[in-house]
């Protein structure tokens, strides 16, 4: 090695050097001492972290010509300088929030962010989650390492300040969980995600989020727990639109007011808004004050119970009934969508109402346009989950009952019109300026396209043409939306993976397919394009292998299904051997050959966040 060459591996390990002393001494020191004023346990931001992780980002730039790895993973696990934070905290509250998710009142923040008032772990969890919409060359071409690396010493301070000492938790702690689980679930990592969800749900429950808050605090302090709450019941409904995954918050239980307009909430004005049980009350007439925001929370709601009955098929009682029965659970739940559509117009288009209501300085503000593109689309996502050929098949082979003609036709069509629907709001939006890149919009889009290509091959030259010009242009939209999004990447592979078993998909429409024709592999893309769960998981390909001493057998549980114990597993009627629940039987469906080990969300796995 010249001397030139030892210089510069002598300067990268000072910068490395420096970045790790600067990040981690202090917290040591908090850590031993426990004072309460502390950086680490108050959440200040010190300048001199942001200082010195800048100089040496700049000194390994300098010196290599380009950043390296050591230097990247010291570099973005303290937060960035001042001026990188602010244009960051910009960008979530331009592209996340309200997006559907609403966790802050911004004016509120950003005077607690100035004040060196916010836990460290919250604000890592914002960088986070607002990273991934930024152009900030600070990054570079880094962006995806520090989104993980944010996330990751988000969680770490947050087992830190809450696991370790046994704290009780706060709204903070709600708040960055969720934002954590978000980041976890769609980067290819369902179950840690799905664990954050339940822990955020558990601690929403613990801080009585679901009731009204004290009198006692300030008009948006009250509101912001409410948006809290709210937040995290619609990402439990949407993230049940998977096989297996049951929403844990239950209707019944939520007492608290839908959210207020958005405007009051700005302003901290109170005001006084229908309950979710009120909202659906055929009884009473539709408030006013139902605000876009409250639209999402209703639309999720209605979307949870789709999938409750459609994708997850608990059919018992009610849900027994064939769903052209008059009581069935079917018919309650088309009951519902119609009140809304009644109610609150959610059938109308939206160019309009962005154009009245959400221009600000002659821009669209996107925490106004945001819910009412998102709830129009979660409504029109309910109908084709309610009415999907496979969903529906499945309830008449389980219930052994032949399908009214009649009834099949009616659910074709509404099941393509819905479909076509989606795909014209996405053009609507984008044609006065919006991108609703929202990470579950992709769902729906992925829906409304696998739709779109049972109608592919059909007779109708027609249904073909439109069919095939939906189906490009939310290829087009899934390609834009992977560039921010991990899981949108595989959403458009399962739909071209579709696309070339499209022949089959004709015999899907009719309402005597014949199931023969079908291999389990292809039975199960079909599933993979209605269960969000599949498509948030990293195909096997991106997934690296645990070591032999850390891969969990779970042939204890898989031998509960012997013959010595009944378990129930999704079986069909007839003889033809295809399993309409998928390629999965009902215990893995459960995920126990699937799980990670619990131990490893909190040591490690838990911590391996995707960008």
């Amino acid at each position: 090695m010249d001397c030139s060459q030892r210089g510069l591996a002598s300067q990268n390990y000072v910068s490395i050097t420096v970045v790790r002393t600067c990040s981690y001494l202090p917290r040591l020191s908090n850590q031993s001492h426990h004072t309460p004023s502390s950086s680490f346990h108050s959440g200040q931001i010190d300048p001199s972290l942001s200082t010195t992780a800048s100089s040496s980002h700049q000194t390994g730039a300098s010196a290599s010509g380009s950043l390296q790895h050591p230097t990247v993973d010291c570099l973005f696990r303290v937060l960035p300088p001042l001026e990188v934070l602010h244009d960051l905290i910009d960008v979530y509250f331009a592209r996340v929030q309200n997006q559907p998710y609403s966790f802050f009142h911004e004016r509120s923040f950003r005077e607690k962010l100035a004040l060196n008032s916010l836990p460290e772990f919250l604000i890592f969890a914002v960088l986070a989650s607002a990273l991934r919409f930024s152009s900030n060359p600070y990054y570079g071409e880094s962006q995806s390492e520090a989104i993980k690396l944010y996330a990751s010493e988000s969680w770490k301070l947050i087992v830190s300040v809450w696991f370790g000492p046994e704290s009780d938790p706060d709204i903070h702690i709600c708040q960055a969980m969720t934002l954590l689980s978000i980041i976890d679930f769609t980067a290819g990592r369902p179950h840690p995600g799905w664990l954050k969800i339940g822990l955020s749900i558990r601690i929403a429950q613990d801080l009585r989020l679901m009731m009204e808050p004290s009198q006692d605090l300030e008009f948006w302090e009250q509101e912001e727990r409410r948006r809290v709450f709210w937040s995290i019941y619609i990402l439990d409904k949407l993230c049940s639109c998977g096989r297996a995954r049951p929403a844990a918050l239950a209707d019944v239980h939520c007492f608290v007011q839908l959210p207020c307009d958005e405007i009051s909430f700005r302003k901290g004005e109170s005001k006084k808004t229908p309950t979710l049980e009120q909202a659906f009350s055929a009884t009473e007439s539709p408030s006013e004050d139902t605000s876009d925001l409250a639209l999402v929370v209703l639309t999720s709601s209605v979307l949870g119970r789709c999938a409750q009955h459609s994708i997850h098929q608990n059919l018992r009682g009610e849900s027994s009934l064939p769903p052209w029965d008059s009581k069935s659970l079917f018919a309650t739940i088309y009951s519902f969508l119609l009140h809304l559509e009644t109610n609150f117009e959610l059938g109308n288009g939206a160019r309009e109402l962005i154009q009245q209501s959400c221009r600000v300085d002659d821009q669209i503000d996107m925490q106004l346009a945001g819910p009412i593109i998102f709830s129009r689309a979660l409504f029109r996502t309910s109908l084709c989950v309610l009415h999907h050929p496979l969903l529906l098949h499945q309830q008449s082979r389980k219930s052994g009952t032949k399908v009214p003609p009649s009834f099949w036709g009616r659910a074709m069509q509404t099941c393509r019109e819905n479909a076509c629907s989606i795909s014209e709001l996405l053009q609507e939006v984008q044609s006065v300026g919006c991108q609703p890149t929202f990470s579950f919009m992709g769902y729906c889009v992925t829906l409304a396209a696998s739709i779109h290509t049972l109608y592919s091959h059909n007779g109708d030259v027609m249904a073909q043409k439109k069919a095939s010009e939906y189906l490009e242009a939310d290829k087009a939209f899934l390609e834009l939306l992977s560039h921010q999004w991990k899981n949108g990447e595989w959403m458009l592979r399962i739909l071209e993976k579709l696309v070339k078993q499209s022949t089959l998909s004709p015999q899907l429409i009719t309402a005597t397919p014949d199931w023969g024709a079908f291999d389990k592999d292809q039975l199960e893309t079909i599933w993979a394009t209605i269960d969000y769960n599949t498509m948030s998981e990293a195909p096997k390909e991106h997934k690296a292998p645990l070591p032999a001493a850390f891969r969990p057998t779970w042939d204890a549980f898989k031998n509960l299904g012997d013959s010595s114990v009944n378990v129930p597993t999704v079986t069909q009627p007839d003889q033809s051997g295809i399993n309409l629940y998928g390629d999965v039987d009902y215990f893995d469906a459960m995920a126990f050959t699937r799980m990670s080990p619990f131990a490893s969300f909190f040591d490690g796995g838990g911590t391996s966040f995707g960008g």
